[in-house]
């Protein structure tokens, strides 16, 4: 029996080391799926316990991660064009949330991770909502996904402070047992509450190791209504470095300078933002500020799509345009943000992220058509990025475990299944 796997011939992206370009190489896996080793070059066998995997020249990207989802929503792709996020919210949560059953949540919530994992997302941050079996069943789906999940509980936001704090122990309870089998949780931190009632769940968060995660700043018709409250947020301690704002458009010099000297962190959601009209994240005034920032694909409902390529490009393009500067933001950032600095953000990036030893053995492998090994190995990044697509993936691994053959690997049982579920809420409503 191998008790380590080796990955030969791969054109490795080092995204963690700045002073490296993409290189010919190999990967070194043991048995519970952390990489030993990494190297350029051929590789010598040094055992008979060794299994070989050669990936025949392909480029070897890091598992991308996607620090803010809702994995639900894959299965109501297309709603609500030309809403904006609240008419969106109306036209998806609102109709459809009550008129969920039990078995709905983790129906949906499985189909949304095959679909990630088939795009090449191996860890996703599963923001989740109440509708149906709530918690437990995207819980459990968790539980049981191929992929590495950091799980995002979030109670109704209509609740109050103490109400919050109920469903808070509800849920530490569903999870006692099986928590260590997560590499992070956080809760939503989004329903504001009085200062003093906030600074106590913040401790209590703290306290219990929970991340806070929120959505702030995305719809333009409530921005200034948060701006106003951004102040009663730094005076209830919810900054910190276990902060982490999805979206964080509408920010002002006070808000993006006072997140930044916290600690705190965003989520750039390129595709969701363009779609839902939310507007253009300052990415480039964060990075000179310090923000940290990580990248999701959202909801699949929202950006319609969960392809980590199309998301990095749509982000890159936006900010070139609105700058009129082909080098605000370069294709190699762009591509460390989607999979190292995410997994930073999301509190794990010590666990995956990179291609780096101790590390688990989290990566897609890409066969693309057109030539590239002619290519000088400086400009295989934005070969990467400006010309992939999820299409390009022939590998998807986990824990050095292939879980994947890309977008054409499909589970038409669940996809029937969804479909059935689907097709009942809409009769229903």
């Amino acid at each position: 029996m191998a008790h380590r796997t080796v990955f030969t011939d791969a054109v490795v992206f080092p995204v963690h080391d700045e002073s490296l370009d993409p290189y010919r190489g190999y990967l070194v896996a043991d048995e519970a799926g952390i990489l030993l080793e990494t190297g350029a070059g051929d590789y010598r066998p040094r055992s008979e316990q060794e299994a070989i995997v050669d990936l025949g020249g392909a480029l070897v990207f890091p598992g991308f991660v996607s620090a803010h989802s809702h994995l639900w929503q894959s299965v109501f792709r297309g709603v609500a064009d030309g809403c904006s996020t609240m008419g969106w919210i109306g036209k998806l949560h609102k109709r459809f949330g009550a008129a969920m059953e039990p078995g709905d949540m983790y129906a949906f919530t499985r189909h949304g991770q095959h679909d990630l994992l088939r795009h090449g997302i191996t860890l996703v941050c599963n923001h989740t909502h109440e509708f149906g079996g709530g918690p437990a069943e995207q819980w459990q789906a968790a539980l049981d996904g191929p992929q590495r999940t950091v799980y995002s509980f979030s109670p109704p936001l209509w609740l109050s402070a103490d109400e919050r704090l109920s469903e808070l122990d509800k849920f530490m309870h569903l999870i006692a047992e099986d928590r260590h089998r997560l590499p992070a949780i956080s809760v939503n931190t989004t329903a504001l509450h009085s200062v003093e009632q906030m600074r106590r769940e913040s401790e209590i968060l703290r306290e219990l190791g929970l991340g806070l995660h929120a959505h702030y700043l995305e719809d333009p018709t409530v921005a200034a209504e948060q701006q106003h409250s951004f102040d009663d947020l730094v005076a209830a301690d919810r900054l910190g470095p276990d902060t982490v704002f999805a979206h964080f458009i509408h920010t002002t010099p006070h808000i993006r300078d006072t997140a930044a000297r916290a600690g705190a962190a965003m989520v750039w959601n390129p595709l969701s933002n363009g779609r839902l009209g939310s507007g253009i994240a300052d990415i480039p005034g964060y990075r000179a500020a310090g923000l940290r920032i990580g990248m999701g694909v959202d909801g699949q409902a929202s950006a319609d799509t969960a392809d980590p390529f199309q998301n990095m490009r749509t982000g890159l393009y936006l900010l070139r345009a609105a700058a009129q500067d082909p080098v605000v933001l370069d294709a190699r950032t762009v591509l460390r943000m989607h999979t190292l600095d995410s997994a930073a953000v999301l509190g794990v990036g010590h666990l995956a992220g990179s291609l780096e030893v101790g590390k688990a053995a989290d990566f897609v492998v890409c066969d693309p058509p057109a030539p590239y090994t002619h290519l000088p190995a400086a400009e295989l990044w934005p070969f990467a990025v400006l010309s992939l697509s999820a299409a390009d993936i022939t590998d998807v691994y986990v824990g050095g475990q292939r879980v994947s053959g890309g977008t054409a690997d499909r589970d038409r049982a669940l996809e029937k299944d969804c479909g059935a579920r689907v097709s009942r809420l809409y009769s229903a409503v």
